[in-house]
């Protein structure tokens, strides 16, 4: 083994080989990938701070997590505002410790052409997905540098890496997210940091995201299905195989994206306009579907 290859295997930080013990922090955890990633830290023996809007649900996620022998709260936040996120830091260091992965999960989306997003649309789909993985960095980040120990996963999409038509403020702030994450990343290797940095992005998913009002004549949303669509229990347990392995990238679709994101990739070198080949076809069906336009 070279020197080189020796010295870069011993800066590299240890792996976690146990989580139990540890807390997570999970926003938009009261559903969908969110709370099937509380579990999966519940089922690892992790504590878990659960933090979504809906306070119903958000009890319900609580006791869920609680009912696989952990400790869990549950803070109300709204993640776009970045004194309640600050505050969810605060509740959870105090009540169940400090917390060593944090999870900037909570996203929304809206299926419209780009000239009937609302100016409201465009402030709250940036504010929610964009500001709240901010406010998340903002407010842990700076406990785990000083730690030197801990993880960040940021949720983007497959829409982060490749485009979804008639999802232009989505697909504008899941770029965001993935440029950001990397970007950080990049920071955290080169100044030899404890903590690691994931970002997540699934394609399609079975979760309430599916559940879009469609536009007017256009079909009704509860027919959109895909036979690649993921539970969310399994992209949990992609996103703590990523975290013990300290990976970045977490594609949910590798395999199923792989041509599409190559694609993209190629037309973009070659300066060649985009196509159907650089499209995943199931986003392109479901826009298609919710707005009357044919995407194929």
């Amino acid at each position: 083994m070279s020197s080189e290859v020796a010295n870069s295997a011993v800066e590299q930080p240890r792996r976690p080989t146990e989580l139990r013990g540890k807390v997570a922090v999970v926003t938009g955890a009261a559903s969908g990938i969110g709370l099937a990633i509380a579990l999966e830290a519940a089922r690892l023996g992790m504590d878990v701070a659960l933090a979504d809007l809906g306070e119903d649900k958000l009890a319900e996620a609580k006791a869920a997590v609680e009912a696989r022998g952990v400790k869990a709260i549950a803070v109300k936040t709204d993640v776009s505002n970045a004194e309640q996120v600050q505050e969810l830091a605060r509740r959870a260091e105090a009540e169940l410790g400090p917390p060593w992965l944090v999870v900037n999960n909570a996203g929304i989306t809206k299926i419209a052409l780009g000239w009937d997003h609302t100016d409201r649309d465009w402030h709250r789909m940036l504010d929610i997905n964009v500001g709240g993985v901010i406010n998340g960095l903002q407010s842990f980040l700076p406990g785990l540098r000083e730690r030197e120990s801990g993880y960040i996963v940021n949720t983007a999409s497959a829409a982060g890496l490749v485009t979804i038509p008639a999802a232009s403020a989505y697909v504008a702030s899941k770029h965001a997210v993935v440029g950001l994450s990397e970007t950080l990343y990049r920071e955290l290797v080169a100044t030899k940091s404890g903590v690691g940095m994931s970002v997540l992005c699934p394609a399609l998913v079975k979760t309430n995201i599916l559940t879009v009002k469609p536009a007017p004549g256009a079909e009704p949303a509860s027919g959109i299905e895909s036979p690649h669509a993921l539970e969310p229990s399994e992209v949990a347990r992609q996103v703590f195989a990523a975290v013990l392995a300290r990976r970045f990238w977490i594609l949910t679709h590798a395999d199923l994206m792989r041509p599409f994101i190559l694609a993209r990739a190629q037309q973009m070198v070659d300066q060649v306009n985009p196509d159907h080949h650089s499209a995943d076809p199931d986003a392109a069906a479901m826009s298609t579907k919710l707005t009357g336009v044919d995407f194929s």
